[in-house]
């Protein structure tokens, strides 16, 4: 997992930064990355679970001369797979 988890000195954790209109501590901004974080991670994991699927149900698609649903989960599965690599690039 890539999760960053920042531990934050008390001294410093109520120090406040003004972001996108709204005022935040320090604590705050690096409980928001840790979110972040798990976020990308789950979202890697499940494009993969979902292009595999897709693959599965194209194969089988394929199999029975269905054209138009073969073409239809093969972009779905490119997307699907464009999700986890963005996610991949972003998590390392």
């Amino acid at each position: 997992m890539s999760e960053s988890t920042i531990g934050i000195p008390d001294a410093v954790a109520t120090e406040s930064l003004s972001y996108a209109d709204t005022d935040m501590t320090l604590r705050e901004i690096a409980t928001d990355l840790q979110e972040a974080h798990r976020e990308l991670d789950e979202y890697r994991s499940s494009s993969l679970v979902l292009a595999q699927n897709l693959k599965e149900l194209r194969l089988k698609a394929e199999d029975n001369g269905n054209i138009s649903l073969a073409n239809t989960t093969k972009e779905l599965e490119d997307s699907a797979m464009a999700v986890f690599e963005r996610t991949t690039d972003a998590t390392q």
